[in-house]
């Protein structure tokens, strides 16, 4: 009788085993979309010289996103240009901040095209690069489209919105 008590409790063990391990190491996969709006509060540009229009700066940038998750958290990020005559590429380093100060990183490229209207247009894509809090070990990334609402120049009004989709996952807490 002791033997077979011994047996069910280590049946039972292994079955809880064989249950509980792939949970241990499930990833929560998200798929969202939002959209970041993005007011330019400082640019620092030198011409290149090469050709007329060519520049090369760097702009800080501070803003909101609006995931369609309801949350709303602020946008912040560095953007380093290489544009001729407003079109051109661009790099962005990003933090995303939450209200329970969650942040998310994030490393994006972006093709840049300037209009006669003096509007642009944004088409990139970003990754993942780092996280903290609720977001510590994200991986993943987002295409998105956007728009600049006015010429890019110091002092003046740049304003501008994008669009995305992301996917990530973290890692199971």
């Amino acid at each position: 009788m002791r033997t077979k008590c011994w047996f069910t409790i280590l049946a039972v063990a292994i079955i809880a085993a064989f249950v509980a391990l792939p949970l241990a190491g499930a990833e929560k996969t998200v798929n969202e979309k939002g959209r970041v709006v993005i007011h330019v509060v400082k640019v620092e540009a030198m011409p290149v010289g090469d050709v007329p229009g060519h520049i090369v700066g760097v702009t800080d940038q501070r803003g909101l996103i609006f995931p369609d998750t309801g949350e709303v958290g602020t946008w912040s990020g560095k953007v380093i240009l290489d544009l001729t005559n407003g079109t051109g590429t661009t790099q962005t380093d990003a933090v995303i901040t939450f209200e329970d100060k969650s942040t998310m990183i994030t490393l994006s490229k972006t093709a840049v095209t300037a209009h006669s209207d003096g509007t642009r247009t944004f088409e990139g894509t970003y990754t993942y690069i780092g996280g903290t809090g609720r977001f510590a070990g994200i991986q993943g990334g987002a295409s998105y489209t956007g728009r600049g609402m006015a010429p890019l120049a110091s002092g003046g009004p740049a304003d501008a919105f994008v669009d995305y989709v992301a996917t990530y996952t973290l890692p199971s807490q």
